[in-house]
């Protein structure tokens, strides 16, 4: 009977050693591809209606969008923490800090300052950027349009007539953020 007890309590001790040495395992694995420090660099567009698509992927600079973003650096720690500075033009630069989690494609951003969260639609690409989007309207011009449409033609136009060429359509507006090395 004893040699019993002393066999099952063997077996436990193994038992719960073996499941420690699996919880290390997991302080060796690397962090989420979005913990770094990300530097914005500029936006696109993605998820482009069909009569759009010339316009997919389409990428702008930060002063060509009139967000007047002049830069902004997101830190997301393993911690789950999260702090950016983000600069204004002529407005004093915003810096903020809370927590981040990602969950189901989304990255959720909460601040310490400020009562909304911001969720993101969040993506890895081919060359290790992080891409945060969300929904916006945007005014494009149809893909058939633009393609029977020349300069001196555009040239000929009012201001009026030419800002009737675009519609309002509904994208996937998307910051681009590269790894501050």
């Amino acid at each position: 009977m004893k040699l019993r007890l002393l066999f099952y309590t063997l077996l436990i001790f193994v038992g719960v050693t073996m499941s420690a040495c699996g919880d290390d395992d997991d302080d060796d694995a690397p962090p989420p591809h979005e913990v770094g420090i990300w530097d914005l660099k500029n936006y696109a567009l993605i998820n482009v209606p069909a009569d759009y698509a010339s316009n997919e992927g389409r990428r702008f600079e930060l002063n060509q969008v009139n967000l007047g973003i002049e830069s902004y650096e997101l830190n997301l720690e393993a911690s789950g923490t999260f702090s950016r500075d983000i600069n204004f033009t002529g407005v004093i630069p915003q810096e903020d800090m809370g927590t981040w989690a990602v969950n189901e494609g989304e990255l959720t951003l909460d601040s310490n300052d400020f009562d909304d969260n911001e969720s993101f639609g969040i993506e890895k690409n081919e060359s290790d950027d992080l891409w945060l989007s969300f929904p916006l309207q945007f005014s494009l011009i149809q893909d058939d349009v633009l393609d029977t449409l020349t300069q001196e033609y555009a040239d000929s136009l009012t201001d009026e007539e030419f800002s009737d060429l675009f519609d309002p359509v509904n994208v996937d507006f998307v910051f681009l953020f590269e790894r501050d090395e």
